[in-house]
């Protein structure tokens, strides 16, 4: 009786060692090792993986009329702001994990509905794009530029 419990026992060894081990036939698929990408902002903040294809606009947008993409963080030690009662001066810059182009997509995308008009589009040759526009006595621009997984979104209002 021992006997036959062995050979059993063995029989399911091997046959469990064929299938981990596979055959030719059937060779068993092996899945590579990806390391998780982590991305910080300049100023050290962490940038959550994106979930979901495209850009939603944030509704807590630093810049009322300018918004900011979901998942964007601003460099706080790179914006500032002022206001001389007449024109409105703007300095901002936000990251986040994107490509150049989802994110000039984005702001080609949502500035309209704020009013701004598109004067032009500049395609760099590091990769960057600068989208020109204008709203009344204002101009807008915006250059979106990437570097190691990090998309930078640098914003300037000025007067016209």
């Amino acid at each position: 009786m021992n006997k036959n419990v062995h050979m059993v026992l063995a029989t399911c060894l091997m046959g469990s060692l064929f299938l981990l081990v596979g055959c030719n036939s059937n060779p068993v698929k092996r899945v590579p090792f990806q390391v998780p990408v982590v991305a910080f902002t300049d100023d050290g903040q962490y940038l959550p993986q994106r979930v979901g294809p495209g850009l939603v606009a944030d509704l807590d947008s630093p810049i009322p009329d300018v918004p900011m993409p979901i998942g964007f963080k601003p460099v706080i030690s790179r914006c500032s702001s002022s206001f001389d009662g007449v024109a409105r001066t703007v300095t901002h810059v936000y990251q986040g994990r994107a490509t150049v182009a989802e994110t000039a997509i984005f702001y080609r995308q949502q500035l309209p509905f704020f009013k701004w008009e598109l004067q032009n589009r500049t395609d760099q040759e590091d990769g960057s794009i600068i989208l020109n526009y204008t709203k009344g006595r204002e101009a807008l621009n915006v250059r979106v530029s990437s570097r190691f997984n990090v998309s930078t979104v640098e914003v300037y209002i000025t007067p016209r």
